[in-house]
């Protein structure tokens, strides 16, 4: 058992809200409660939580939002053989960013949890990932050249597919 982090208080269960948001997280879509160990002042009856108590209802909140826990990304991270700083590279992020993510200082978004997501079960491989860091040049090649005729008609091709018209 821990020690109180003030004397004299006592170890206890306290329930706690997990506010869920929207979507749009304007507005609050459903509440958990959770229960967490927590710290009673005998004098004045307060229940004061602790880091341990913090992350769980964090971890509750991720779990509903489908969002991965930093130990997650960590593990992820440490299976793929990749450094902070080259996972950052991978993702196309700020190596800070990724830094956050990994110890819990913030939440990556939910379009790029989703990414991460398909990573972590294997729905795209890192060699995949890679192949995006190497994306040619958006030039085209010099009118007239036959680079340049292949590339008009990958223009035209593309613009039927998607019903754009080419210029």
């Amino acid at each position: 058992m821990k020690a109180p982090p003030v004397p004299g208080w006592k170890a206890t269960i306290s329930k706690q809200p997990v506010f869920i948001p929207n979507a749009t997280r304007d507005a609050i879509a459903e509440t958990i409660m959770t229960e967490v160990p927590a710290w009673e002042d005998p004098q004045t009856g307060k229940i004061y939580l602790d880091g341990e108590a913090h992350e769980m209802l964090d971890a509750v909140k991720a779990r509903h939002l489908g969002i991965l826990l930093p130990d997650q990304l960590r593990a992820m991270r440490k299976a793929i053989g990749l450094t902070q700083k080259k996972m950052a590279e991978l993702l196309q992020l700020g190596e800070k960013t990724w830094t956050r993510w990994e110890t819990g200082a913030e939440r990556p978004s939910r379009s790029m949890n989703v990414l991460l997501c398909a990573l972590h079960e294997g729905k795209i491989d890192v060699g995949y990932l890679r192949s995006k860091l190497r994306v040619p040049a958006l030039d085209l090649p010099t009118v007239g050249s036959e680079p340049a005729a292949q590339a008009e008609k990958g223009v035209a091709e593309s613009s039927a597919r998607y019903g754009t018209m080419a210029e």
